[in-house]
């Protein structure tokens, strides 16, 4: 019931990071107003069914577009906030900083961003400035709630101090800065090159897991690899039966056995219809 209006909310969503990125890069204004709608539409399909919007964010086409993971961060953040029970107002928020923590990305040179892994110490001091160019842009943005350039600097910065762009340590950084933190690197580590390194879901997460109570916050990377799992939605999987399938929805009581779609049977052969199996049950 709710893939057909996450699939709008989701293209609409598209079309205003497009129209942001268009923005900053001819030095205009934002339009405020029209990212917090998009988020409140994010919110509310997220608040209706979580698994609707997680699934496009992950089978969707991989574009280059510098902005290009702005939606899939803003997506994830929302519903973690939604699994640690947020209010609604937090909510929004979370997904205004997912959607709007880069846009200084835009102020950096040509290119930069996909270079990310082999930057010299002189351009490795420039990409850390997109930190500080968001913060402008949004403290220039009318509409936004007052504290969302404050938040959207936070993404960076590490529990043991080592991060940037205030070198914040432990309890000095809000919840929304460690979750921002963690939702931001599982979606690099997870992104495909040269953005990211193009791990499984499985794999980030373990990442997330040993870097616990150093790089980010112990009971938050706990709380957040529960949420997704270890097969988020829209994780390809192969069943023990040598079938392959799309993991669809999350059973939150047991996350090693989601709902799958089997689109393949043993042989590689395509299924259909496509048959879909409980893994709790099943």
């Amino acid at each position: 019931d709710e893939l057909p209006r996450a699939r709008t909310v989701y293209a609409q969503t598209g079309a205003v990071v497009q129209s942001m990125s268009r923005a900053v890069v001819s030095g205009n204004a934002l339009d405020g107003n029209r990212a917090k709608q998009a988020v409140t539409e994010i919110t509310d399909s997220v608040i209706r069914n979580p698994d609707a919007m997680m699934l496009l964010v992950t089978m969707r086409e991989k574009a280059v577009e510098t902005l290009n993971r702005a939606t899939q961060v803003s997506v994830y953040m929302t519903v973690f906030g939604r699994f640690l029970q947020l209010a609604r107002d937090q909510l929004e928020l979370l997904g205004l900083v997912g959607l709007l923590q880069d846009v200084g990305m835009l102020k950096l040179p040509p290119g930069m961003p996909a270079r990310r892994s082999d930057l010299t110490a002189e351009e490795e001091a420039v990409f850390r400035g997109h930190v500080a160019h968001s913060v402008e842009i949004l403290s220039q943005t009318p509409g936004l709630p007052a504290q969302l350039p404050s938040l959207a600097s936070l993404h960076h910065e590490r529990f043991d101090g080592s991060g940037y762009g205030r070198g914040l340590k432990g309890s000095a950084i809000p919840l929304l800065g460690s979750i921002a933190a963690i939702v931001d690197t599982f979606d690099m580590l997870t992104a495909p090159t040269p953005y990211g390194m193009q791990m499984p879901p499985s794999n980030a997460l373990n990442v997330l897991y040993q870097n616990r109570g150093t790089q980010f916050h112990a009971a938050v990377v706990e709380q957040f690899i529960q949420c997704v799992g270890a097969f988020p939605v829209g994780s390809i999987v192969e069943l023990n039966t040598g079938e392959v399938g799309v993991v669809i929805t999350q059973n939150l009581v047991k996350r090693l056995q989601p709902r799958v779609m089997v689109v393949q049977d043993a042989s590689g052969n395509p299924i259909h219809p496509h048959k879909v199996l409980d893994l709790i049950t099943e």
